[in-house]
C-alpha cells in the first residue's frame, strides 16, 4: 500500500549514486523507486504486473542471481534484500517515466521528475566531454555510474552542477515549461521525441531549420541501422547555436548513417518516420527540438501521411550538404 508521508526533496548527486549499469543500461532497483515514490515495493511491483504491457524489456526487466551477487559485490550499498526470495527488478529512464504514469501519486509524479533529471545531467556530461575523452574514458564513466569516489567524482559532479545552472535546458520543477503535449497527455519534452525516434525501423526524417548538438543528441537514442536525413537552413557554423561539421561527422562515426539536405521552402517542423513504408509515421512539431522545454508546445500525429509526401519528394531532390 501506499505509505504516508510528505514529499521531500532529494539531492540529485544522491540519485546518481543509485544508477546501476547493467545490461549495458542505466538502471535503478525496485527497491530504491519504492522509497523514492512513498510505496511498498510488493505493491509497486504489483502495480507494474497489472500494466506489463507498459514496460518493455527496454523499460523494466529482472535481474538474474549472478547479476544481483556482482552487484552487491561492486556496491555493497546496494538496497537488495539478501532475504528476499524474489530477484530485484529494475527499471530504465523510460520505465521511470511509465512508472510514475501507472502509479499516478503525486509524490511519483514529482519524483519522477527529478530522477530523469539525474539521468539527463549524466547523459549532458557524457555527451559534453565526449571529443576530449577516449571510447575507454567514456566505458570508463559509464561502468561507473553511481559509484563516485570522493575526490575526483565529487569534483566533477560539482562543476556539472555550476554548467546545469547556467543551462537553459534545466528548468524549475514548478514550470510546466519542460512537458510538451503529445499523444494527448504531458510528456517530459526531451522524453517525447526520444519516444518518436525510437519508433522508427528504416530512416527518421527532421525537416527543421533551427538544429544544433541537442538534436543530435535526441537522434543518438534512435534503433541501430536507422539512417536520418536533416533537411536545414541553419547555416552551419555561422552561429554556435547551430551545428558544425565536426558535429555531424562525430555523430555519423557513432551512429550511421545521417545526411544534411537544404530545406528552402518549408517552415513549419516535421519528423516523418520509415517514410514510404508500411510503418510511415509523421509528426507536425510545434517547436525544434533543439527547443524542447523552453516552452509549451504540442507534437501531433498526421493520420493521412500523404498529405506531406509532395513535400518530402521535393526536400529529397536537394543534393546533399558537404560538411
Amino acid at each position: 500500500m501506499v505509505e504516508d508521508k510528505k514529499m521531500k526533496a532529494v539531492p540529485m548527486e544522491n540519485i546518481e549514486s543509485l544508477v546501476y549499469n547493467i545490461r549495458g543500461q542505466q538502471v535503478m532497483l525496485d527497491t530504491d523507486l519504492a522509497e523514492f515514490y512513498g510505496y511498498e515495493v510488493k505493491y509497486l511491483n504489483r502495480q507494474v504486473k497489472r500494466n506489463i504491457e507498459r514496460f518493455p524489456k527496454d523499460f523494466m526487466f529482472q535481474i538474474t542471481k549472478q547479476e544481483m551477487e556482482e552487484l552487491r559485490c561492486q556496491n555493497v550499498t546496494a538496497n537488495i534484500n539478501p532475504m528476499s526470495r524474489t530477484l530485484p527488478y529494475v527499471f530504465s529512464e523510460q520505465g521511470i517515466y511509465m512508472l510514475a504514469t501507472v502509479l499516478k501519486s503525486e509524490l511519483a509524479v514529482q519524483q519522477s521528475i527529478v530522477i530523469i533529471r539525474a539521468f539527463k545531467n549524466m547523459r549532458h556530461y557524457i555527451l559534453e566531454n565526449r571529443q576530449l575523452a577516449s571510447k575507454e574514458d567514456l566505458r570508463r564513466i559509464a561502468m561507473t555510474v553511481g559509484e563516485y569516489k570522493e575526490n575526483t567524482d565529487k569534483a566533477i559532479i560539482n562543476i556539472q552542477k555550476r554548467i546545469d545552472a547556467l543551462s537553459d535546458t534545466f528548468i524549475p520543477d514548478a514550470d510546466v515549461k519542460n512537458l510538451v503535449i503529445y499523444r494527448g497527455q504531458k510528456f517530459e519534452a526531451d522524453k517525447a521525441y526520444i519516444d518518436i525516434y525510437q519508433k522508427a525501423k528504416k530512416s527518421i526524417y527532421v525537416v527543421d531549420n533551427y538544429v544544433n548538438i541537442k538534436t543530435l543528441h535526441l537522434l543518438s537514442h534512435k534503433k541501430t541501422g536507422v539512417h536520418v536525413i536533416l533537411f536545414t537552413e541553419n547555416g552551419f557554423g555561422q552561429s554556435r547555436d547551430f551545428l558544425t561539421s565536426s558535429e555531424v561527422t562525430d555523430f555519423d562515426r557513432e551512429y550511421p548513417t545521417i545526411r544534411i539536405k537544404p530545406n528552402p521552402d518549408c517552415h513549419d517542423r516535421f519528423i516523418v518516420i520509415d517514410y514510404g513504408t508500411k510503418t510511415e509515421k509523421v509528426f507536425h512539431c510545434g517547436s525544434s527540438s533543439k527547443d524542447a522545454g523552453k516552452k509549451v508546445c504540442a507534437i501531433n500525429a498526421i493520420e493521412n501521411t500523404a498529405l506531406v509526401h509532395p513535400i518530402v519528394d521535393a526536400l529529397l531532390l536537394n543534393s546533399d550538404i558537404n560538411l
